[in-house]
């Protein structure tokens, strides 16, 4: 096969890191990097969707494009625990990028008037879309914290705070999206 994406490298169950290392593709540090993988895709659905259905929406997509990124500098970390070639790396996720988090998520959070109940259930498509990737992010999070475990040295990175705060900010994406049409738990319903 002649192909620059096929290399038949890890023909054997393996894959070489970014930091050098040879680990079977069941390493919870390869896990990582395919849940990642995993919640990059569902953000870039997220984002065409919401490019389609919303168009007149600007800060919602670009800040979307940014976490796409910003998934790029997590990958190499993760796949670099030692910091072994960070000339290979386009540089480390760091605090200001936590605060620029945040501060989007404040930013909608600030215009929700959310109900006292659990949310049951999305109430358009956007939204759910938005849900399903905060699930990823949820999934990518654990599998972060198994990577930490095998590579403790993430554990001195801005990466776990980063990970718990995607998942909310998706979760507050998702109730943005319903503009103020909330579905919550109605236990009545299971009489």
């Amino acid at each position: 096969m002649n192909s620059i994406v096929t290399t038949g490298a890890g023909d054997a169950g393996e894959t070489r890191t970014l930091g050098g290392a040879l680990l079977p593709k069941d390493h919870p540090v390869i896990e990582c990097t395919g849940l990642l993988d995993r919640l990059r895709a569902q953000i870039a659905l997220l984002r065409l969707q919401l490019l389609k259905r919303k168009p007149e929406a600007r800060e919602e997509p670009e800040f979307l494009f940014w976490l796409l990124h910003c998934c790029f500098l997590i990958g190499s970390r993760v796949n670099d625990a030692e910091n072994l070639h960070p000339e290979w790396r386009s540089g480390d996720l760091e605090e200001r990028h936590l605060r620029q988090l945040e501060a989007e998520q404040e930013r909608m959070e600030a215009t929700l008037h959310l109900p006292k109940a659990f949310i049951v259930s999305a109430t358009n498509t956007l939204a759910a879309v938005a849900d399903c990737t905060a699930v990823a992010a949820r999934d990518f999070e654990r599998g972060l914290v198994r990577a930490a475990e095998a590579a403790p040295a993430l554990r001195q990175t801005h990466l776990l705070p980063f990970a718990n705060r995607m998942g909310d900010f998706f979760f507050v994406l998702a109730r943005y999206l319903e503009d103020g049409q909330h579905e919550s738990v109605d236990y009545t319903r299971l009489g």
